[in-house]
């Protein structure tokens, strides 16, 4: 038996025979309690190295290699269109279409739309499930995050994770339109500003699919429940769009799919407007982005595992 904080030195243990059985005495230890002297970190950074964790799981990072195939797959498809595009005047000279003519950026971002759809679904939702179910909501809370904070890293995660699948390709294309220019300094100055059309589209692509993601995923423990549920979400809101779009001859309707109605936006940032990119989309876009985002905070506020 431990008596913590007494101040008595130590005892020995013995053991004699009592009637045949052995009995043995109770050990005391000294034991003090002293203050912590090291180095305090601040609750930022519990929050970012919750974001780095939540981001390298899901990619397989610092995992088996049979971890990281799936994501990496989903990876190179996401990346192969923007890297042929890129590789064709680098590697065969004389040929006069430069990269953006061959695949432009809403044509890349339409490209990867089932790509993203798949990433999304098997990496997201599964950021708040494994916490659920292994109900460690609690030891966050007691120690080193706020409901909020935690709340904060998950969604940065999920953004993280997202604009990974849907800006790095961009920024490949752009990368590539650069160097296989006849003049890189002059072609980079003349389209600079699609840098922060870039950024903006992406973001609104990721932050929509992020939050559509972890509020699937803060319903249940299951990760193939979770998995299952947003891809109901993202697979049968196409087909509601088109029936309405159909019926009613209008279609601005199609900006309340789901699965494309990101991405239609996202055109429109880009200055290439897809149909179903107007106030519908929006509207759509701002209730799952904003009314996720609250329902997130909603059910975790209280910090229980259930």
């Amino acid at each position: 038996m431990s008596v913590p904080g007494t101040g008595s030195p130590a005892t020995g243990g013995t053991r004699d025979e009592v009637g045949g059985r052995q009995s043995s005495r109770a050990v005391l230890h000294d034991i003090r309690y002293s203050r912590f002297s090291g180095q305090l970190r601040s609750r930022a950074s519990s929050v970012a190295d919750l974001v780095r964790t939540d981001v390298m799981r899901p990619l397989g990072l610092r995992r088996s290699a049979g971890a990281k195939v799936w994501p990496f797959l989903l990876l190179a498809a996401a990346y192969l269109p923007a890297l042929a595009v890129v590789a064709v005047p680098l590697l065969v000279p004389g040929v006069p279409l430069e990269p953006l003519e061959m695949l432009s950026y809403s044509a890349l971002l339409a490209t990867d739309t089932m790509v993203l759809l798949a990433f999304v679904a098997t990496t997201v939702p599964s950021l708040l499930t494994r916490d659920r179910r292994d109900r460690v909501l609690s030891l966050y809370f007691a120690t080193a995050l706020s409901p909020g904070e935690y709340v904060l890293g998950k969604a940065l995660a999920a953004l993280s994770l997202v604009l990974i699948i849907v800006l790095g390709p961009l920024l490949v294309l752009f990368g590539g339109s650069v160097i296989s220019a006849d003049a890189p300094g002059e072609w980079l100055a003349e389209h600079a500003g699609d840098l922060p059309r870039l950024v903006g589209a992406a973001l609104v692509v990721g932050g929509f699919h992020a939050v559509l993601g972890l509020l699937v995923g803060s319903l249940t423990s299951r990760r193939v429940f979770a998995v299952g549920g947003y891809l109901a979400v993202v697979l049968v809101g196409p087909a509601l769009a088109v029936l309405l779009a159909n019926v009613l001859g209008d279609d601005g309707w199609l900006g309340l799919d789901p699965a494309s109605g990101p991405m239609r936006l996202a055109t429109r940032v880009l200055g290439d407007p897809m149909e179903g990119s107007g106030a519908l989309a929006w509207g759509m876009w701002g209730v799952v982005v904003g009314g996720g985002s609250l329902g997130l905070w909603l059910r975790y506020r209280g910090g229980r595992d259930s």
